[in-house]
């Protein structure tokens, strides 16, 4: 018997990271409840058994200590086949070069050239929907706005929009086999990979023409290296701004007073954005455990998982007073929702970017909205949880 199927162990606490019905009903009530109740850093014997963290203080201890907590296996149970993605499942040093060459292009002064393209697109995605009085948000713009932002900055042509567009809902749908899902995924690679044929080809003035042309240890990159770095930003990238922008406007379909100061004063949305993200981070990273070690009590071994949630450590009352309550009148905003560590994530200020210039876009078009329940709007479970649907309508 492996260690990873050993019998459960102590303190221990039965949770399916991926299957809760929880979970699946509403991501963030169910992980608030085992904050509440379940220990510190508690065993489950779902997935072949891995830890979980349940306070925001060891979330951070794992993401910041990665020569324990390893990123080799970004899933649970261990994936040793799982394609690698560059710089994420690197772990120190071989992580570092990798980041550094790709920070510059991340950077406030890099990305501000989109920022008047993104509020082309915005108005153009809302101008769509605005006359019907509803939509179902995931779908129509919270799903469209990243793929166009992605599409740009990155180097894809436009005209192919649609047909990208299919690919990343189709990719993330969460009734997706896994048969499916890896056939989407294979078209994926094919468009990076035409894509990174050409510019090695042809440089353009788009962002993987600059990658290509940089060096990682004073060497250019390989094939492998560039589709692997391609792969994640388009995980990364699309998937991201598209939950926070779901889960925020749920909240925000149920808070009048918030969306009423949203509609006066725009210049409280950076705020806004700041603290929904606090709020509602949706993503729990999977750490793999190469030396044994105790964390709050805890004794894990070697060889082990742990799962790691973000929104913990925005939920953590020693950084932030009252965290279940949304309020734009926090001194400061403490949260990782864009991780924390070497792995923090390199694309936060286009998604903050994005998410303002929506925020701004809608309450100045849209005003007041509310949640139409249709009964489907269910969470996907997983290391990155999202809203499946959402239904909003307002007064056209």
């Amino acid at each position: 018997m492996t260690d990873s199927q050993a019998p459960a162990r102590s303190p221990a606490f039965e949770f399916d990271y991926i299957a809760d019905p929880g979970v699946l009903a509403d991501w963030h009530a169910r992980y608030w409840e085992l904050k509440e109740q379940a220990p510190p850093v508690f065993w489950t014997g779902a997935h072949g058994g891995h830890w979980v963290c349940n306070t925001g203080s060891s979330v951070q201890h794992v993401l910041r200590h990665p020569e324990i907590f390893s990123s080799r296996y970004l899933s649970i149970p261990p994936n040793p086949n799982q394609p690698k993605m560059i710089p994420e499942m690197l772990d120190p040093p071989e992580h570092r070069p990798y980041r550094q060459m790709l920070r510059p292009f991340f950077e406030s002064k890099a990305i501000a050239p989109l920022e008047e393209r993104i509020i082309e697109w915005t108005d153009q995605l809302l101008s769509e929907v605005a006359d019907a009085g509803e939509c179902e948000f995931v779908s129509t713009l919270a799903s469209r706005l990243p793929v166009a932002v992605f599409m740009e900055l990155f180097g894809f042509p436009m005209e192919k929009f649609d047909e990208f567009r299919h690919l990343v809902v189709s990719f993330f749908n969460a009734r997706a086999t896994p048969e499916e899902r890896n056939a989407l995924a294979q078209q994926i690679i094919g468009h990076l990979a035409q894509l990174i044929q050409a510019r090695m080809a042809e440089p353009r003035d788009d962002m993987i023409s600059k990658i290509i042309a940089s060096d990682v240890d004073g060497r250019r990159m390989s094939f492998e290296e560039l589709m692997s770095i391609g792969f994640l930003m388009f995980l990364a990238g699309l998937d991201t701004v598209t939950n926070a922008m779901s889960f925020g406007m749920r909240h925000l379909a149920h808070d009048p007073a918030l969306r009423q100061r949203a509609i006066d004063d725009p210049d409280t949305i950076p705020h806004l954005v700041e603290e929904l993200l606090r709020r509602y981070a949706f993503v729990a990273t999977p750490r793999y455990v190469v030396e044994d070690v105790e964390l709050e009590g805890a004794r894990l071994r070697a060889g082990d998982s742990i799962l790691a949630p973000l929104p913990l450590v925005g939920w953590d009352e020693a950084l932030n007073p009252d965290p279940e309550t949304v309020s734009i009148e926090r001194q400061f905003y403490r949260h990782a929702a864009f991780g924390s560590g070497i792995h923090t994530c390199l694309g936060l200020h286009l998604a903050r970017m994005e998410l303002i210039i929506f925020y701004r876009a809608w309450f100045r078009r849209i005003g007041h909205f509310r949640q139409v329940d249709k009964g489907d709007e269910s969470c996907r479970g997983g290391s990155v949880m999202a809203l499946e649907n959402l239904h909003l309508a307002w007064d056209a």
